[in-house]
């Protein structure tokens, strides 16, 4: 056994058999870098976790990760300290948080033969992606179309999480699509089902789907369906459920109260199949060159998107009006359009999942596939690294609050809306915050861990430079350069109105997990 003290803290110890002599310091960061992160989004409430290990449990790098399971598991406790080895309390510091040396952890990469591998991996990843042709082909209910879709499914934004670990707007918006399913009547109902373990609670990510803040989609919902022309995949987004009342007192903020839900059975009796309809009449719907557009007209398409919102009203018009067969209905969803102005954000959303998806699971590759975030924690996939997460503490984003509200009402950022920002749009190729030239200069520096540029997306304020595309992980572990991520702000308590508009960084954590794991593929 090697015994090994972090950070100098004798207080602390780490025990643990590795593989073989080589690095064996990724496998105490691993260990070590689970525990001080629950610490650190903790000790603020004053409380901890037990993390139960086993005293005998051997750490390999290839099931390092169970580490990190077990923490989530865990209940929380209002003691200060962790059980650790046998039943052995120890105190964490603050500092007691190690990372391994750069240049050791990138060492491999940096070796010729290797960096030429991922190079044309990442080079393959990047052309199927350019090589990918998403259409916008319809709408129908979750139930018929996303794989896997049951009817006591309840697929929610992020990486996966269970009841107990969801934040209160996520809880709120689980609550509210059990209503309106009508497998619950009321709140009680539906946190008592929740909690029964009768609900498969499963992330949009994993069955090919997409949903802004919490992502709820249920199996009567409906959503839109895009289809890769390339490859003939399809992947899915629910339909806005704002209310056009500009409060944003809808469900994927949390909200459950009744105008929200009837506002969910308008959508499916009214809303959903007037956009079948009219996007049948369009002969489909290209959302990329909308986007395209968009960007040139001002947007970022991630939390500004009222000229994409149009752009995409202007297609499906016609067919609105041709096979309106109520004015009244149609008066209400010109209306209803008109008003939200992310109303596009849900189809740009499944343009760039398909996009994103058409590179994914290239062998070697250290591009990022999917960011997304569920309240709890953010998690992101790298394309060499097939379908695994890499998790860590999703941030608390800063911003413009709604009136009234403190910072302390703001809850831990939620959403699968980063998929833009992993496609070079939101706040990669337009921050809505800070002056012209500190918005510039966050872009420019965006190239600096990506590995192309666009050439469907660019950027008027760079002279219609191509946005940047396929965040490396490697680069951004090498520069502690992290991805500007724009978002929606929700509140911390159930049943409110959104709280605001803002962006943050993730944590540099999963980042260096990633590469940690690529590393292991080489073992």
């Amino acid at each position: 056994m090697i015994q090994k003290s972090l950070a100098g803290r004798e207080q602390f110890k780490l025990l643990i058999r590795p593989v073989s002599a080589q690095r064996p310091e990724f496998l105490i960061y691993k260990a070590n870098s689970i525990i001080w992160s629950y610490f650190y989004c903790l000790q603020n409430k004053h409380i901890q976790r037990h993390f139960l290990i086993h005293p005998n449990h051997h750490l390999r790098l290839s099931t390092a990760l169970l580490i990190q399971r077990a923490g989530q598991l865990c209940e929380f406790t209002k003691r200060h300290d962790l059980i650790f080895n046998g039943g052995k309390q120890v105190t964490i510091a603050t500092d007691s948080y190690i990372r391994p040396d750069k240049a050791s952890l990138l060492a491999r990469f940096q070796d010729p033969a290797c960096k030429h591998v991922v190079s044309e991996a990442n080079k393959e990843v990047i052309n199927r992606m350019r090589q990918s042709r998403p259409l916008l082909v319809g709408t129908g209910k979750a139930r018929d179309h996303i794989p896997g879709m049951k009817e006591n499914t309840v697929l929610h934004a992020g990486p996966p999480l269970t009841w107990k670990d969801a934040n209160a707007a996520l809880r709120g918006a689980i609550i509210g699509g059990l209503i309106f399913e009508g497998l619950a009547k009321n709140k009680d109902e539906a946190m008592s089902l929740a909690r029964s373990g009768k609900i498969e609670l499963a992330c949009c990510h994993d069955h090919s789907a997409v949903g802004p803040m919490a992502g709820i989609i249920t199996s009567s919902m409906s959503v839109f369906i895009m289809e890769d022309q390339t490859s003939g995949e399809r992947f899915y987004s629910n339909i806005s459920d704002d209310l056009g009342d500009h409060l944003d007192s809808s469900l994927r903020f949390g909200v459950y109260e009744q105008r929200a839900i009837d506002h969910l059975y308008w959508i499916e009796e009214v809303l959903a199949p007037a956009l079948n309809a009219a996007i049948v009449e369009a002969g489909d719907v290209d959302m990329v060159p909308i986007i395209g557009h968009a960007l040139m007209m001002g947007d970022n398409c991630h939390v500004t998107l009222s000229a994409a919102s149009l752009l995409f009203l202007k297609e499906l018009t016609p067919g609105l009006i041709k096979h309106s067969k109520n004015s009244d209905n149609l008066l209400k969803i010109m209306n209803l359009i008109h008003n939200d102005a992310l109303f596009a954000l849900n189809p740009v959303m499944a343009t760039c999942k398909a996009i994103s998806a058409a590179g994914s699971n290239v062998d070697h590759s250290s591009i990022v596939t999917v960011m997304a975030r569920n309240g709890t924690e953010f998690g992101l996939k790298v394309s060499g690294l097939g379908d695994q997460w890499f998790t860590g503490i999703s941030a608390i984003g800063q911003g413009v609050l709604a009136s009234g509200l403190a910072v302390s009402d703001v809850g831990r950022d939620i959403g699968d809306s980063a998929i833009t920002e992993t496609l070079g749009l939101g706040g990669v190729a337009k921050s809505i915050f800070g002056s012209v030239e500190e918005v510039k200069n966050i872009t420019e520096e965006m190239y600096q861990v990506t590995y192309s540029e666009s050439e469907d997306f660019r950027i008027p304020g760079l002279n219609g430079r191509g946005a940047p595309l396929g965040f490396d992980i490697l680069k951004i572990v090498e520069l502690g350069i992290r991805p500007l991520v724009n978002t929606g702000l929700v509140n911390r308590q159930m049943n409110k109105y959104s709280a605001g508009v803002g962006y943050l960084y993730p944590p540099m954590d999963v980042f260096v997990d990633a590469v940690m794991n690529l590393n292991e593929r080489y073992e």
